[in-house]
């Protein structure tokens, strides 16, 4: 009696500290926690902004945080990772007795602009110059359709037109420069000329245009000068501003992932088993059981593995050196995740494809086994889908950094208003030459000509979303800890932190599945 009463007054004065009051229930219920996680526990109740503690809230931590891990059998130094296997009756009885909506329905997908190896071109100066065409036809449709600024003329005929007369273009902005005073001045060119395009106004158009970047193209508004279109408005392609969007009829959800990096040693590998429990509705409360069961897609947003040669002495930064035994780890994994689950897999520049934009889905040589599996579409980067309706893209987000240095504000660890510029610019990468490699092809499959329900990004493993005119956004973060490269510029990962959306009703939920490296 005597030393259960010390134990006791040694985790009030622990929690006390804290400033967290235990109440009777509680000390009873921290029997089913070990002691070594009373610090995670802790924190636990201080982000839930708990002062009185009952038994209530620690099983809400057992639930989230999972105290029963999934069991780890070590074997001639190689790590074996084994889900437990419960019966489907189990299973049920843990959602309530309520059936497995994503069991039940067939996936509805359907692929649509997207890069195969067949329309790779050669890569010649015929093939740039096709690219850029067919941007700017595609674009200049989008012009024309809308009613604001479907009256523009060829560049070439402004040219010929007088001084002093209103006229309005449609371009590509070859050249960015400065006046003196410091007003914005372009060169803007179509297939008929170019010509340059002073921008002076009011304070709302000088802060307008500093989103305006390289190789974009816009409608333009102005007074011709000679040679020149004094410019008094532009518009971006941008999405319409009301738009009826797209639905699943039936009440099932995408999960969305990205930066998993498998064979990295800041791969946060139990973090993620975690969620592979989940995904299998043996993990969480209730209601985040009943979430898993309406799991329907998983989309993976690149870097898949940590790769090999991706940066200068990378081996030793690795946990598992080969790239074909990183994907071979990374097939081990997904092959947990339940079958009737679709995992639709986009590479990133970690992985064993082609750097060049639109990249080629990952090289089967070096993970044949995920392409044997029956649940899983191996698709390129971007890549543009629909799931049962709803309108997706999934693209990498390398070009993230090139709306970095391109406009003021947007920051490496805020994605969302740089994937805002995408969609208002219709275009995933238009910096040609930046921090993105892009692949001359025919077809500009960068170009976002739909309006998409969901726009998904990975890259910079920081969480964020929004809404623009009708399409979330979603950055998925990763599953890799902070990393030298993100210490040096002072960038927090946010890891494990699995954005969910309901495909019915477009609510987005968020389940944190990390207690190390930046994580919940």
């Amino acid at each position: 009696m005597g030393e259960s009463t010390s134990f006791n007054k040694e985790i009030n004065n622990l929690f006390l500290e804290n400033n967290l009051i235990l109440t009777v229930n509680s000390v009873q219920a921290l029997a089913l926690i070990q002691k070594n996680r009373y610090v995670e526990l802790i924190e636990f109740l201080k982000e839930k902004g708990k002062v009185f503690v009952d038994d209530n809230d620690l099983e809400n931590f057992i639930n989230v945080n999972g105290e029963n891990e999934i069991p780890i059998e070590i074997e001639k130094g190689k790590i074996e990772v084994k889900l437990e296997e419960e019966p489907e009756t189990e299973i049920k009885r843990s959602i309530n007795g309520k059936r497995i909506p994503a069991k039940e329905n067939d996936a509805e997908i359907k692929f649509t602009k997207n890069i195969k190896q067949e329309n790779v071109s050669q890569g010649s100066i015929e093939d740039f110059v096709k690219l850029f065409n067919d941007r700017y036809s595609k674009m200049k449709k989008m012009f024309r359709e809308r009613p604001s600024t479907r009256d523009f003329m060829p560049i070439g005929e402004a040219l010929r037109a007088k001084k002093g007369e209103e006229t309005s273009v449609v371009g590509m902005i070859t050249e960015k420069n400065e006046s003196k005073k410091g007003n914005l001045i372009l060169t803007v060119e179509d297939d008929t000329g170019r010509i340059k395009v002073f921008f002076s106004g009011s304070k709302e158009l000088d802060e307008k245009v500093k989103y305006i970047m390289l190789d974009e193209i816009i409608w333009i508004k102005g007074t011709l000068g000679d040679g020149i279109i004094f410019g008094k408005e532009f518009e971006f392609p941008d999405l319409p501003v009301s738009r009826e969007v797209c639905r699943s009829e039936v009440d099932l959800c995408s999960v969305h992932i990205s930066d998993v990096h498998v064979g990295s040693n800041a791969f946060l590998e139990k973090s993620f088993l975690k969620f592979v429990k989940w995904l299998n509705i043996r993990m969480g409360s209730p209601a985040q059981r009943d979430l898993a069961s309406r799991v329907k897609y998983l989309v993976i947003a690149g870097d898949l593995v940590d790769g090999v040669g991706t940066y200068p002495n990378q081996d030793r930064d690795l946990e598992i050196l080969d790239v074909y035994d990183q994907y071979e780890r990374l097939y081990e994994l997904l092959s947990m995740v339940p079958d009737w689950i679709r995992i639709i897999m986009s590479p990133g520049n970690h992985d064993a494809t082609r750097s060049g934009e639109p990249q080629l889905p990952i090289e089967k040589q070096y993970a044949e086994k995920l392409y044997e599996l029956p649940n899983v579409d191996m698709v390129p980067n971007p890549c543009f889908f629909e799931m049962h309706g709803v309108k997706t893209v999934v693209y990498h987000g390398t070009s993230i950094y090139d709306f970095v240095e391109g406009i003021a504000g947007v920051g490496h660890d805020k994605p969302v208003p740089a994937m805002k510029e995408m969609l208002r610019k219709r275009h995933l990468a238009p910096v040609y030459g930046g921090k993105t490699p892009i692949s001359p092809e025919e077809r500009d499959y960068l170009l976002i000509d739909s309006h998409p329900d969901i726009f998904h990004t990975g890259h910079v493993h920081v969480n964020g979303y929004g809404n623009y005119r009708g399409t979330s956004m979603i950055n998925s973060g990763g599953w890799q800890a902070q990393t030298d490269y993100q210490k040096m510029r002072n960038i927090m990962p946010t890891p494990g932190r699995v954005p969910i959306f309901d495909l019915k009703t477009h609510k987005l939920s968020i389940m944190g599945f990390c207690n190390d490296g930046g994580g919940y």
